[in-house]
Parts: structure tokens; C-alpha cells; sequence
């Protein structure tokens, strides 16, 4: 199990607090303080990375924004999806786009 400290806010206009999110292979889990907020099957949860340091996070349908004070480790731990589309922060669609095609050119050529 990993835990990762950070802030969570709800984009329902809540207030933003400290909490801790463990993450294990089948549970998500949030706590602030001692009080667990809540438990989720990490099946039923949706993760975005949306910079580089937050993440939106939809637990029971309500959305949220964490900022972990790792963003990496979160990332990795959680399995978030990157948004790659040209015209989101990462823009990173067109440049994995021709990756692809490089290396599919080079299969290519190698078959030959």
C-alpha cells in the first residue's frame, strides 16, 4: 500500500484540505487526519492528470482535485490518464502520433 499526502478539493466549491490518499491494488482510500473520508474500488474510480501537479479525481461522482505532494509516484500508483491532445498543457498527441509512425517505418523497412 502507498500513501501520498497532499490537498483535495471538491468542484462542488468546497474548501480545500490536507488529506491522505492510500492506493493498494484494489482500494483507493482518503483520509484527513484520523477521519476516513471514504473508500473506493479503484475500478469504479476516474484519474486525469490534468498539469503536472494535479490530478481530477472522480470518487462516487463527485469531481475533486488532488495535488500530491509526489505527483509522480501518485501517477504511477494510480494509473492516471494523460489528456494528449494538441491543445491540453501536455500536447503531447502529435509527438507520440509521429513516434509511432517512426517506429511503425522502421518495422516496416526491417520486414523487408
Amino acid at each position: 500500500m502507498k500513501s501520498f499526502h497532499g490537498r483535495l478539493i471538491s468542484h462542488n466549491g468546497g474548501e480545500a484540505f490536507d488529506c491522505a490518499i492510500q492506493i493498494d491494488e484494489d482500494w483507493v482510500r482518503a483520509f484527513t487526519g484520523h477521519k476516513r473520508l471514504g473508500a473506493w474500488n479503484r475500478a469504479d474510480i476516474n484519474c486525469e492528470r490534468v498539469t503536472a501537479f494535479r490530478f481530477r479525481l472522480t470518487l462516487d461522482d463527485v469531481v475533486y482535485t488532488f495535488t500530491p505532494s509526489d505527483p509522480t509516484g501518485f501517477s504511477d500508483s494510480i494509473g492516471a490518464v494523460i489528456d494528449l491532445r494538441p491543445s491540453t498543457r501536455f500536447g503531447l498527441g502529435p509527438r507520440v502520433k509521429a513516434a509511432k509512425e517512426e517506429m511503425a517505418a522502421v518495422k516496416a523497412a526491417a520486414e523487408k
